[in-house]
C-alpha cells in the first residue's frame, strides 16, 4: 500500500498510530493549545477581578484583532507540518505605516476572516488543550497503576475492580485518543484553508499583481539589453573601428618607408596580424551586438529582422511573412529570438537542404513557424536553446511547440498575442491582449 503523504491519508491508513503523522499532529495541535494559552488567562484572569461582561468582550475582541494577522500567518505556514501546501496571503501589499497601513488592514475582508479564525481557533484550542491533558492523564495512568499494583497498594484491596477498570480504560484511550488528536489538527487545517486563503478578487488582484511585476521584469530585462547593446555599438566597435583604420594608415606608412629604401619586412607582417584581428574582433562583436539585440529589429521590425536572418543562412531558406505593422518590442524580440534559435539549430544540427519561415499575423494572433526537412530529433528537454525559448515565449503569454521525430522533419511553432506597441506617454493598445482560447495550431505542430 502507498505511504499517505498528508494527515488526512493517514488518518485513513492502518499504520497511523505508528507512523510520523501522529507526532506530526501531536505537535500541530499542541501548538494550538499554546497560541490560546494566552486568551484563556485573559479570560479567567478578568473573571477573576470581577471585570464587566462588556468590558471583558471588548478586551478580547481588540486582542483579537492584534494578535490575529501574527497567528494567521503562523498558520499559513504550520499546516505543512501536516502535509498542507502553505496558504497564499490574501493582503495586498502595501508600503503603508502607521495608521494608513492600520486603516487599509481594517479595510480588507481577510483581515476580519482573520480575526473570525482566531476565535475560531480559541474553542479547537481549549478542545486540542483537553485532548493533551487526557492523553498525559490516560499515560500517567498506564504507567502508576502497574507500579501501584506491583509494590501491593491497598487500593487493590479496596476496589480491585475498579483498578483494573481504570489499566483498561487508560489503555483503550490512548489509541482514540490519538485519532482525537488527529481529527481536531485537520478540522483547524481545514478551518485555515476556509478563511485564509485568498478568496476570488484576492486571488485575482495577486495573478494581476504578478503579471505587472514579470511584465515589469522582461522590459526592465530588455531595457538593459538595448543599454548593453548601445554601450557596444557606440564604444567598443567603434574603438575597434578607429582601431583598424589607424592599422590601414600604419600600412601606408610603412609601405612609405619601403620606398625610401627602408626594410619594413617584419613591420608589414606585425601589422597585416594586427589588422586581421582588428577585422576578427570587429566582426564578433557585431556578431554579438545583433543577438543581443538586433538593431534592424529595433529599426525596421520584424519581417525586415527575420530576412536578414534567412539571407545569412547557408541553405535556402523559404520566407513567408503577412506581419505588415509594428507589434509590441516584446512580441517582436521573442518571435525574432526563436527564427533565430531555431536557424541555427538547422545550419549547425539538421543536415537539412531547405528550410521554411512563416511569420503570420491572423486577426489577434502572430503565428511564427519554422520548417525544416533535416534529420530531426530535437528536444527542448535536453537543455539546448529551445528550453530557453520556451520560457521566453511563456514570459510573452506565448505558447512554442517542437516536433521533431527522428528522421525529421522539424516543426517549430510559436503562438503569441499581436499586441500593437505602446503609445508614447500612454498605456499599452493591445490589439488581442490575451491568447485566445479558440486559436488553432498550425498543422504539423503538436
Amino acid at each position: 500500500m502507498r505511504r499517505p503523504d498528508s494527515l488526512a491519508l493517514a488518518l485513513r491508513h492502518p499504520g497511523y498510530l505508528v507512523s510520523a503523522w501522529l507526532p506530526r499532529a501531536w505537535l500541530f495541535t499542541l501548538t494550538s493549545a499554546l497560541l490560546t494559552g494566552p486568551f484563556a488567562i485573559l479570560v479567567f484572569s478578568g473573571v477573576l477581578q470581577s471585570q464587566p461582561l462588556y468590558a471583558l468582550i471588548a478586551l478580547l475582541v481588540a486582542v483579537t484583532l492584534a494578535c490575529s494577522p501574527l497567528i494567521a500567518r503562523l498558520d499559513r505556514l504550520r499546516g505543512t507540518l501536516v502535509g498542507q501546501d502553505r496558504i497564499a496571503d490574501p493582503h495586498a501589499p502595501s508600503d503603508r505605516s502607521g495608521v494608513d497601513r492600520v486603516r487599509l488592514r481594517l479595510g480588507e475582508a481577510a483581515t476580519w476572516r482573520e480575526a473570525l479564525y482566531v476565535a475560531a481557533c480559541l474553542v479547537i484550542g481549549w478542545a486540542c488543550a483537553g485532548a493533551h491533558f487526557l492523553v498525559v492523564a490516560a499515560v500517567t495512568a498506564a504507567v502508576t497503576i502497574p507500579e501501584r499494583l506491583v509494590a501491593g497498594d491497598p487500593v487493590w484491596d479496596a476496589n480491585p475492580a475498579g483498578v483494573i477498570l481504570g489499566l483498561a480504560v487508560a489503555v483503550v484511550s490512548l489509541p482514540a485518543l490519538g485519532y482525537v488528536v488527529g481529527l481536531l489538527a485537520l478540522a483547524q487545517t481545514a478551518l485555515a484553508r476556509a478563511l485564509l486563503a485568498p478568496r476570488g478578487d484576492e486571488l485575482r488582484r495577486q495573478i494581476e499583481r504578478l503579471t505587472a511585476s514579470r511584465t515589469n521584469l522582461v522590459r526592465s530585462f530588455e531595457g538593459d539589453l538595448r543599454r548593453i547593446e548601445r554601450d557596444l555599438h557606440d564604444g567598443a566597435q567603434q574603438k575597434l573601428v578607429t582601431l583598424t583604420i589607424a592599422l590601414g594608415s600604419a600600412e601606408l606608412d610603412a609601405a612609405d618607408l619601403a620606398r625610401a629604401g627602408a626594410d619594413v619586412t617584419r613591420l608589414r607582417a606585425h601589422l597585416d596580424q594586427a589588422h586581421d584581428l582588428a577585422e576578427a574582433a570587429l566582426e564578433d562583436l557585431r556578431s554579438t551586438v545583433r543577438a543581443i539585440h538586433p538593431r534592424v529589429l529595433a529599426d525596421h521590425g520584424l519581417p525586415a529582422a527575420v530576412h536578414e536572418l534567412t539571407s545569412r543562412m547557408p541553405i535556402p531558406v523559404d520566407l513567408t511573412s503577412t506581419v505588415e505593422d509594428r507589434l509590441d518590442a516584446e512580441i517582436e524580440l521573442c518571435a525574432y529570438f526563436v527564427v533565430s534559435e531555431a536557424l541555427t539549430n538547422v545550419a549547425r544540427h539538421s543536415r537539412a537542404r531547405s528550410a521554411r519561415v512563416e511569420v503570420v499575423r491572423d486577426g489577434d494572433v502572430l503565428t511564427v513557424r519554422v520548417d525544416d526537412d533535416g534529420v530531426g530529433g530535437a528536444d527542448p528537454r535536453a537543455g539546448t536553446g529551445l528550453a530557453g525559448l520556451r520560457e521566453r515565449a511563456e514570459a510573452a503569454d506565448g505558447n512554442l511547440t517542437v516536433t521533431s521525430p527522428a528522421g525529421g522533419p522539424t516543426t517549430i511553432a510559436l503562438l503569441l498575442p499581436a499586441r500593437a506597441p505602446a503609445v508614447p506617454g500612454g498605456a499599452a493598445m493591445p490589439s488581442g491582449a490575451a491568447m485566445p482560447s479558440g486559436a488553432a495550431m498550425p498543422s504539423g505542430a503538436a
